[in-house]
């Protein structure tokens, strides 16, 4: 059970890591994080 709610998190966070390795900001990262939890991937 608490896997499936972990999930989600990492998910959003890997987007947001993956915007910062590419030479993102940190807010631009932060963005992309809220989206994608709220898209639920």
């Amino acid at each position: 059970m608490l896997t499936l709610l972990i999930a989600p998190v990492v998910a959003a966070a890997g987007y947001s890591l993956i915007y910062l390795l590419f030479g993102g900001g940190l807010g631009g990262a932060v963005l992309i994080f809220i989206i994608a939890k709220m898209l639920g991937k």
